[in-house]
């Protein structure tokens, strides 16, 4: 216990010394109005909302209840807030002010005091993981290291009341416990496996998108199924119980909406809003797809100007510009299309028939800038380390077969990159929504200085179970 230990304290250490240095931002920035308001509710009438963003009114009044968002991150502030009077008085100012005004309390000790525990978490199973998938603690102290530089943007979100921070660590923890299962013998690994779907399971209760790893994730267990007959009961049995720990969480707010809207799903409207605005982009002219991939470099807005002209890239940003992709997709584009699908219930299948399937390639190509754009994490460490994560992940998939620590290595790599490649389809992709990369990141730094350092040099952990 003593090398893991000193990780845990030399984590906190470092996150303390930077913590202080992060910037607050106001509660009327970016998303952190829809917790707050849906948190509002909580506290008040017991009751998950739509919050004021979307259900409309005021501080008076009582919401119907509604499922436009998952459940976990509004009762974690909820929660916070029963515990933190500066909390209760910014979103009680946020309540008030339907989120437009920048002065309203900042204080959230106990909120922001738990998501910098959760960091502390994550970096500690980056180091876990890391030193395991490799069988080397030595290995684990560089991807630590490694990973470590990008703590000043993930202090951002630790101060940022969205989800960032608290589905960083739920997803890093189902890596984490996965790259350990494929590790354990086959007898005991079930349980393991349990804990990695439980985990995935809060995580898609605090953003929707890590549905979509679970169906991946249970794809490519089918495949294995059936490609690998001698092991089927061993893989059924961990599937089987990957399975059952996802539907544990998940399963009483599905049935919880089923009963109360009428409606058994994981959430309704917020998908389509964020296709829309996604799909919004799909109208670049070749020139515009061309400078995409500039513009959204790091800090290269700047390269983009002094490229094609003042404004060249201005259509690639937020709402700071009315013929942005972005303001286009939230506004004209998104009434258009409500408008012509009947409404939120048909939303979705209306842009899918009428947008993603009428162009399909087009849509594709639009993928891949936007891709590039959530790859860059912690701006050039992320795009400096991204092409090592990506050979690291092929080579391990390459060599699957015949190198026990192989498999450890995809579980580590490939839900980011899977989700990276999946935010850039469906949503408006930013490094924000990609944070857990940072960990197929470390890892990619640390096989690549392991591998060229003597062998005796490192504390080994066991060997990986085959």
């Amino acid at each position: 216990m003593r090398q893991p230990l000193l990780a845990l304290l030399a984590i906190l250490a470092v996150l303390s010394l930077l913590w202080p240095r992060a910037t607050v931002m106001p509660l009327s920035s970016y998303d952190q109005r829809f917790y707050l308001g849906i948190a509002y509710d909580l506290r008040q009438h017991g009751t998950f909302t739509d919050g004021f963003s979307y259900a409309g009114g005021g501080p008076a009044t009582l919401r119907p209840p509604g499922m436009r968002f998952t459940p976990l991150y509004p009762a974690f502030l909820a929660t916070a807030a029963s515990f933190d009077p500066g909390l209760r008085r910014g979103i009680a100012c946020v309540e008030a002010t339907a989120g437009r005004d920048p002065g309203c309390p900042l204080a959230a000790p106990v909120a922001r005091g738990a998501q910098f525990l959760m960091l502390l978490a994550f970096y500690w199973l980056l180091w876990i993981a890391i030193a395991g998938a490799m069988g080397s603690r030595r290995a684990g102290w560089i991807g630590l290291g490694t990973g470590l530089l990008a703590a000043p943007l993930l202090l951002l979100s630790v101060n940022t009341l969205m989800t960032e921070t608290l589905t960083l660590v739920l997803s890093a923890a189902a890596c984490t416990l996965a790259a350990s299962a494929v590790r354990q013998p086959a007898a005991t690994a079930w349980r393991t496996w349990l804990a990695t779907g439980i985990a995935l399971g809060l995580a898609i209760l605090s953003r929707p998108a890590f549905l979509y790893l679970l169906y991946a994730s249970l794809g490519c267990a089918s495949l294995l199924l059936i490609r690998r007959p001698a092991n089927r009961p061993a893989i059924a049995r961990g599937v089987a119980a990957f399975a059952t720990g996802a539907a544990m969480p998940v399963l009483p707010w599905v049935l919880r909406n089923a009963i109360v809207l009428h409606r058994a799903a994981l959430s309704f409207g917020y998908a389509s809003h964020t296709l829309v605005q996604r799909i919004a982009f799909d109208a670049m002219t070749p020139r515009e797809y061309g400078l995409s991939f500039v513009c959204w470099l790091p800090d290269g807005s700047g390269l983009g100007r002094l490229i094609a002209g003042r404004h060249a890239c201005d259509r690639f940003g937020w709402d700071e510009h009315a013929d942005s992709f972005y303001s286009i997709g939230n506004g004209a584009l998104m009434r258009q299309t409500l408008a012509a699908a009947g409404g939120w219930p048909h939303h979705m299948n209306y842009l899918v028939h009428h947008y993603l399937l009428a162009e399909p390639l087009r849509h594709l190509l639009v993928t891949i800038p936007l891709a590039l754009r959530g790859l860059y994490v912690d701006h050039w460490w992320g795009a400096l380390l991204a092409p090592f994560s990506l050979w690291a992940m092929l080579r391990a998939w390459r060599d699957r077969s015949s190198a026990a620590s192989a498999w450890p290595v995809l579980l580590l790599s490939m839900p980011p990159w899977f989700l990276l490649v999946f935010n850039a389809a469906v949503a408006v992709n930013q490094p924000r929504y990609n944070l857990l990369l940072v960990l197929p990141f470390a890892l990619a730094a640390a096989l690549a200085v392991e591998r060229r350092l003597p062998r005796h040099g490192g504390a080994t952990l066991p060997p990986a179970v085959s």
